[in-house]
């Protein structure tokens, strides 16, 4: 989830709208950021408004983003994991083949190629 998805405005929204309902239960923050109707400002007074009245809807879509971001991040570690195992591998691979080398061994790969050559003669 990022800020630039449709799903990242949603919560945005979301975060907005229950701040400012929780805020307008403070009064001198209700007085001084609520009290604007119009302008810049309206849009906080509005966003408390629609928390307060419509709180129950609020909450259900809060629930239904929570499980949405749930099944994403499980399936983003589910794909990490496999390309770290990936990963793991090839840099197992390259480091046993350097290892090899250093040594004075022929890489497995090579082995493999004189053993075929061999046979086939």
């Amino acid at each position: 989830m990022n800020a630039y998805s449709f799903d990242g405005l949603i919560v945005v929204a979301l975060l907005l709208v229950c701040t400012c309902a929780y805020l307008k239960k403070v009064p001198r923050i209700n007085s001084w950021l609520l009290s604007e109707k119009k302008g810049f400002f309206g849009i906080f007074y509005k966003a408390a408004v629609i928390g307060t009245r419509l709180h129950w809807a609020v909450s259900i879509v809060c629930a239904i983003t929570a499980l949405y971001a749930r099944a994403t991040l499980v399936d983003q570690a589910k794909t990490s994991m496999a390309v770290s195992r990936l990963i793991n591998k090839k840099n197992e691979e390259s480091v046993g083949n350097r290892a090899n080398n250093a040594v004075g061994r022929d890489s497995v790969a090579a082995e493999k190629a004189k053993k075929a050559s061999t046979s086939n003669d």
